[in-house]
């Protein structure tokens, strides 16, 4: 799973709005609600085979803390979140 890919499920929850999207980034401000955060999990585990918890989502503030979760996930064998 690449950052790239994280980044496109995020606009794509939030229907294409905020554009540029970068780590120091809060989803708050880029219109991650409850609705659109329940779709990027839904949406990472379908495409990238990790799991998020509604807990764990509901811990992160920003882009970054999204992506580092996912990152901490890799295990040697499986592709974690790379730039």
């Amino acid at each position: 799973m690449t950052e790239t890919m994280v980044l496109e499920i995020i606009r794509e929850a939030v229907d294409g709005e905020g554009g540029y999207l970068g780590r120091e980034d809060l989803l708050q401000d880029v219109g991650v609600d409850s609705i659109a955060g329940f779709e990027i999990r839904l949406l990472i585990r379908e495409r990238c085979g990790a799991q998020v918890s509604e807990e764990e989502f509901d811990g992160l503030r920003s882009v970054g803390d999204l992506l580092g979760l996912l990152g901490a996930r890799a295990t040697p064998g499986r592709a974690g979140v790379r730039g």
